[in-house]
């Protein structure tokens, strides 16, 4: 199985969650980042789709199985980044039993992610033995 199939999509009334291995992160960081023209991606329980426009990150939900990314290349960055950045947290943990995990969510002020963005948790766990 390729690796980004190993994230996973979880949908709550009020939440969105992406989570896996962190190799699994990585991988599917790799592919968003590398595509500049829509693209739709596998994973466990959905599918991830993203395209660049212009504007701030939006965040959506299309279906009850789509995880949807688009804005701008440069705000698109911040879920690569954070789809790295637990990654790392994870790898480098002294502690594995402890999820890491970043909260991607519109703040009052905030010019970077629209304020119509449904909340997301970026989450790295390690699969069972």
């Amino acid at each position: 199985m390729e690796d980004h199939r190993r994230c996973r999509l979880s949908v709550s009334d009020d939440e969105l969650e992406l989570a896996g291995p962190p190799a699994a992160l990585r991988a599917l960081s790799r592919q968003l980042r590398q595509h500049a023209e829509p693209i739709e991606v596998a994973v466990t329980d959905g599918v991830v789709s993203q395209k660049a426009t212009a504007g701030p990150l939006l965040v959506g939900l299309r279906g009850a199985t789509t995880l949807q990314f688009s804005g701008g290349r440069e705000y698109l960055d911040i879920i690569w980044d954070a789809l790295d950045g637990v990654a790392e947290q994870a790898e480098t943990a002294d502690d594995r039993a402890v999820r890491r995990h970043q909260h991607i969510e519109h703040l009052p002020g905030d010019d970077y992610r629209s304020p119509d963005l449904v909340p997301l948790v970026i989450v790295a766990d390690w699969p069972e033995s």
